[in-house]
């Protein structure tokens, strides 16, 4: 059931009866435990046990009066803000100790990260990681998942290039407009993403079908180094070998000549 408070309570932390119970106190309260029990669907032979674990957790108040004991939930506001407190403290102390542990073995590897929503949740954190640079390749489409992450890295000062076949409107990033050729259009086809950051590390996504993505991310020096070097050194091909003239022809070999012609296509199309 969707923004259902006791499902919310289980995400949070809570046991299902845990929930249910202090539901129900919110609902009726004061309550003794029998009363509880019946309106919580929490079993009576479990109640007892369940608020005791409430009062643990600061989420339950006990009145003793004779004849039994009474009781009443910690207003949800108050219980709320101390568990997002408590947790968020747990969190950036866990991050602290995890991250003393060291590096783990095996980063140099090439990790698969499969589904849109992932790919452009790790380029997002890639981004928001950045300290020095960040270069990027990517389709116009992505550009909107990533903009924020890309203005925000650089109104803090990382020197942001994005490659991209159209104009961005990118605040703060230096956006380098390189067209690609129909040729190597059909060759990479789905390719929509490489992204570099502070030469430590590489993500290239592509497009599978509709909806569906997977990239490869890695942080080996050698990987890290081909993207970087092929992202900043390949806009500038073209104008090269216009420069080079006829002198083209010497230079490179012959087995090569059918390629570079194609990346001379790419000036001329310009």
């Amino acid at each position: 059931m969707p923004n259902d408070p006791i499902a919310m309570l289980v995400q949070i932390g809570f046991s299902e009866y845990e929930a249910k119970a202090y539901v129900a106190l919110l609902r009726k309260n004061p309550a003794t435990g029998y009363e509880l029990a019946k309106v919580s669907g929490v079993p009576r032979s479990m109640i007892y046990e369940v608020l005791g674990k409430l009062s643990s957790r600061g989420a339950a108040m006990t009145l003793r009066k004779e004849g039994g004991t009474m009781y009443a939930p910690v207003p949800a506001d108050e219980l709320l803000e101390r568990l997002q407190r408590e947790q968020g403290e747990a969190i950036s102390a866990l991050k602290s100790e995890l991250a003393a542990l060291g590096r783990p073995a095996g980063l140099e590897y090439v990790w698969n990260i499969e589904g849109d929503e992932n790919v452009l949740a790790r380029a997002t954190e890639m981004i928001a990681e950045a300290q020095q640079v960040i270069f990027l390749s990517l389709q116009p489409v992505v550009c909107a998942s990533l903009r924020g992450a890309l203005v925000e890295a650089a109104g803090r000062g990382v020197r942001v290039v994005v490659y991209t076949p159209q104009p961005l409107d990118l605040p703060g990033a230096q956006v380098v407009v390189s067209p690609v050729s129909e040729e190597a259009s059909e060759r990479v086809e789905g390719l929509w993403l490489i992204l570099v950051v502070d030469e430590e590390a590489v993500l290239v996504g592509e497009w599978l079908a509709a909806a569906q993505a997977r990239a490869s991310w890695t942080s080996s020096p050698l990987l890290v180094f081909v993207a970087e070097h092929h992202l900043r050194t390949d806009p500038y091909l073209p104008q090269i070998l216009s420069c080079l003239g006829e002198r083209a022809g010497d230079i490179i070999r012959p087995e090569d000549r059918e390629l570079f012609a194609r990346a001379m296509e790419r000036r001329v199309g310009r």
